[in-house]
């Protein structure tokens, strides 16, 4: 199974993120960037093992604002 990076606005949303969809059953990995870039905020992002579109639409739900995905990869 693949991993999908969910860039996130901050390390708050991260942690919620990370707290939520660890909830409904995902590995999670919260990952921080010291080579952000303008549109990755404070260069926090979740790696996320599981179905993609299902974790897109809960942290949608959950109001946690994404800036970027990449999907595929290995993970950590």
């Amino acid at each position: 199974m693949d991993w999908t990076t969910f860039y996130v606005s901050s390390v708050t949303n991260a942690m919620r993120g990370k707290k939520l969809l660890e909830q409904h059953g995902f590995t999670v990995y919260i990952k921080h960037s010291s080579a952000q870039g303008e549109t990755d905020g404070c260069g926090y992002s979740l790696q996320v093992r599981g179905d993609a579109k299902t974790a897109k639409q809960l942290l949608a739900r959950a109001g946690i604002r994404l800036l970027r995905i990449e999907h595929g990869g290995g993970g950590l």
